[in-house]
């Protein structure tokens, strides 16, 4: 019960950076870009949770079972940090494309949020050790997605039929599990 209390916290803290992503994007493309209002006090406990989360997990991810969620985390930590920096600096200047990273990173919370919430135990699974296949397939095809936008050839066609395979696959399993 203890790692499904945890998960939820994780998951709450996904939507809470998710928030503050957009809000950043949103106050960045204004006409006068700037941070959000009471961005540190947001910032903070943000930047105090990815750390706890990170300690507390001994590198499992978000769920408790992803590396590219772990790896989302330092992202975010990383780009939390630099945006502190910039918003305590003298003589602030906002980063280059600051609106087109924090979307990237939000779409990233959203894509983990959904596949925590389709991997959440219910209750008529008998062994909750087990991850559900459809929170795995969506996983994977998020994780696809991302592996082929940082690929040197994204538009390689491969990458399309690896995604079409796990489309039949995903077809597959809801005829078999019906």
């Amino acid at each position: 019960m203890n790692n499904l209390n945890s998960q939820s916290t994780n998951i709450n803290w996904v939507e809470d950076v998710y928030q503050l992503l957009m809000d950043i994007a949103r106050s960045s493309l204004s006409d006068i870009p700037r941070l959000p209002e009471n961005f540190s006090q947001k910032a903070l406990p943000l930047l105090q949770k990815v750390q706890s989360i990170e300690d507390s997990h001994d590198g499992q991810g978000i769920s408790g079972t992803s590396g590219y969620e772990r790896e989302w985390a330092q992202q975010v930590r990383q780009f939390l940090l630099e945006i502190t920096s910039v918003y305590l600096s003298e003589q602030p200047r906002m980063p280059e494309n600051l609106a087109g990273r924090a979307i990237g990173l939000a779409e990233k919370a959203q894509a983990i949020k959904e596949s925590a919430e389709n991997e959440s135990p219910s209750v008529n699974e008998s062994d909750n050790s087990v991850p559900h296949p459809d929170g795995l397939l969506q996983l994977l095809r998020e994780s696809l997605k991302i592996q082929r936008s940082k690929s040197k050839n994204p538009d390689a066609p491969q990458w399309q039929q690896a995604i079409t395979m796990l489309d039949v696959l995903q077809g597959m399993y809801n005829q078999v599990r019906e």
